[in-house]
């Protein structure tokens, strides 16, 4: 009788690498914009939310592979958009970071005037006190992303990335610090965060047109932003009137 063929080992399903770990190197100042923040009066995030950091992927993918795709655009961002929409981020915020308070004296346009009235000669401006936060990080800063079998090019877009929050808010990729694991290499933990940090993300249902700036759909905080608070393993080591100076735990 012939012998039995047996099937190929597969690897088990705990050992398929499903989550990548990138890490970063600050080289500029950080700010972002709290979600609640106002025109006038913005307190910085310590660090990028998942919803930057997923915009910051959208934005090097429609840079480096939109333009292969002006005729299948449609179907090729809807799926492009729903795997970088489902992703799970988690940060690790670096060593140390200082948090530097700062007013401003500008001028700036009357936020109620009516840009679009062509009879007006001229766009009224006004004098304004402005207070904004800009944050030194000491240390590398890492992103655990996950679940996904596309973590080639995730990897790739990740290498891509320049810069998050603010323009001129750079960071530096370190290729040689890349992880591919099968479980999260770090998670969010509330028994060891000190700090917590209204994080937003993309909502589960949201799409493409709806994050969109040139599409009429507009997102919808709760629906298509949704936001929840993040816990960081940061402590608030000292404070002052111009300064706050945190440690990682």
């Amino acid at each position: 009788m012939p012998k039995n063929k047996t099937s190929p080992l597969t690897p088990a399903e705990g050992n398929i690498e499903r989550w990548l770990t990138v890490t970063y190197q600050p080289v500029s100042l950080f700010s972002l914009k709290r979600s609640d923040a106002t025109s006038m009066a913005a307190r910085s995030n310590l660090v990028p939310t998942p919803y930057t950091i997923k915009m910051a992927l959208l934005k090097v993918l429609l840079e480096g592979e939109g333009k292969y795709h002006q005729n299948d655009f449609d179907s090729w961002i809807k799926n492009q958009f729903t795997w970088i929409r489902d992703l799970h981020i988690y940060i690790m915020p670096p060593e140390q970071l200082v948090v530097n308070r700062n007013g401003y004296k500008l001028r700036y346009y009357d936020q109620i005037a009516d840009k679009a009235d062509k009879n007006r000669l001229t766009i009224p401006m006004q004098d304004g006190f402005v207070f904004r936060e800009w944050i030194h990080l000491q240390g590398n800063l890492q992103i655990c992303c996950g679940e996904t079998t596309q973590l080639d090019e995730l990897t790739q877009l990740f290498a891509q990335v320049n810069y998050f929050g603010k323009r001129g808010c750079f960071f530096q990729f370190l290729p040689g610090a890349t992880q591919k694991t099968p479980e999260p290499s770090f998670t969010s933990n509330p028994n060891n965060s000190f700090t917590i940090q209204p994080m937003d993300d993309l909502g589960k249902k949201t799409t493409f047109n709806h994050i969109n700036p040139f599409s009429s759909k507009k997102a919808q905080i709760n629906k298509d932003r949704i936001i929840e608070p993040g816990y960081l393993p940061l402590q608030l080591r000292a404070t002052g009137a111009r300064y706050d100076l945190y440690h990682r735990y």
